[in-house]
């Protein structure tokens, strides 16, 4: 048996998804949706939600597969066996989209792990009556350890993980074409028709690259979230959380995970939001100009035409850039969010502040909350470069003095 997720929108503008037998699409499954409705949507943001209903559909399809019912092994008292606990857990790591015995990376599984073992202590005590009884509550319990024991150990250190992540910075070659593509955006295209997407896709880049704000803030930003220079003040971007916004009508709407806040942009970034707003975005079919609609919008087209982007067009459009320019083939979203903060770092130094000044500057720029692990994170990369300088100084006192 197959099965498939759906995604819905409610008039309060609130994004949500329901898991369907494939053949039997009137009804979603039963106990998957009062699971997300009673235990995970109260305290959960919808992309949480969906990756719970990845792994619920994957937990169906291996009942189908080994015709089980689980709903009815619960409520009979029969609880997984070690066998089947390695089953679903082997189930759980092949990967849906490579060849043919690839498995998913380490991390994606162990989330996936997790959330299964979550979702099936409460379909036992869903289904039994009385489990809370001792010899019931210690069943579950058992079952629950077997499966958590399934998750993979981290290949490597935690520290080393962290050290390739502070690492991630754009090469010398992407950047000096990133740098020259912003101030000449137009290379390479051949077609007018492809002007407008073109200047939209660099201008999206730049305000990555300027500010470091993630793809979701990026693409939510709304025409009145561009504020203007005035009065000796320069121009700046609004970040705002705009979770279930009744304005968006894109399926999956792209959202801002940090906290809302202003990010100050370059006169020439201004220059060129303004120029994508006022001639390449206008001349767009049907795309709206109050200042509840979105700055980035589809240009071809179509039944989406003029209205806001969505994050597979983005991908698209950054795709297409990279097959132009193989220059920029290492460039995602969050390795230009690695390098902003790589360069504030420099900055910091480059205007002699404290490492206690940094941080909280660093937090209100990237939207963390006071004290975050993300900015001690960075901030310890900064000690770590600074404490290299040091000691290459101290031990070349060890060479011998040229006589």
């Amino acid at each position: 048996m197959t099965y498939t997720l759906k995604t819905f929108i409610g008039s309060s503008g609130e994004r949500f998804s329901q898991l369907y037998e494939a053949d039997e699409p009137g009804l979603p499954l039963f106990y998957p949706t009062a699971f997300i409705a009673r235990s995970v949507r109260p305290s959960a943001t919808h992309e949480t939600q969906k990756v719970y209903l990845a792994v619920i559909k994957r937990i169906c399809e291996w009942e189908s597969t080994r015709n089980i019912d689980l709903a009815m092994c619960f409520h009979s008292r029969k609880f997984l066996s070690a066998t089947q606990i390695d089953d679903l857990a082997t189930y759980l790591r092949a990967s849906k989209l490579g060849s043919r015995g690839s498995v998913i990376s380490s991390p994606k599984y162990n989330t996936y792990v997790a959330y299964a073992a979550v979702y099936l202590c409460w379909l036992a005590q869903e289904v039994i009556t009385d489990f809370n009884t001792r010899d019931i509550r210690d069943a579950i319990e058992a079952q629950n350890i077997m499966f958590l024991e399934k998750k993979r150990r981290k290949a490597g250190s935690e520290s080393a993980r962290e050290q390739r992540i502070l690492a991630a910075t754009l090469s010398a070659d992407a950047r000096n074409l990133l740098l020259d593509l912003f101030e000449q955006p137009f290379q390479c295209v051949e077609r007018r028709q492809d002007l407008g997407a073109r200047i939209r896709n660099v201008v999206m880049l730049r305000v990555l690259y300027e500010t470091g704000m993630r793809v979701g803030e990026l693409l939510s930003l709304k025409l009145k979230n561009l504020i203007e220079a005035a009065g000796g003040d320069s121009a700046y971007l609004d970040i705002v959380r705009n979770h279930h916004d009744v304005v968006d009508k894109r399926l999956h709407q792209p959202v801002a995970k940090t906290l809302g806040r202003r990010v100050p942009i370059s006169e020439r970034l201004e220059e060129q939001l303004k120029e994508y707003r006022d001639n390449w975005r206008a001349e767009v079919p049907k795309v709206g100009f109050s200042d509840e609609d979105f700055i980035f919008v589809v240009h071809r087209g179509g039944r989406s035409q003029g209205q806001a982007l969505p994050k597979t067009a983005f991908d698209t459009g950054l795709a297409h850039l990279k097959q132009s320019f193989p220059a920029l083939m290492q460039i995602h979203p969050h390795l230009m969010r690695h390098d902003w903060n790589y360069r504030f770092s420099e900055q910091a130094d480059i205007e002699g502040i404290p490492l206690e000044e940094e941080r909280p500057l660093r937090e209100q720029l990237m939207g963390w909350a006071p004290d975050s692990q993300m900015s001690r994170r960075y901030n310890r990369r900064h000690i770590e470069e600074k404490s290299h300088e040091i000691g290459l100084k101290i031990a070349s006192d060890t060479a011998r003095i040229a006589r």
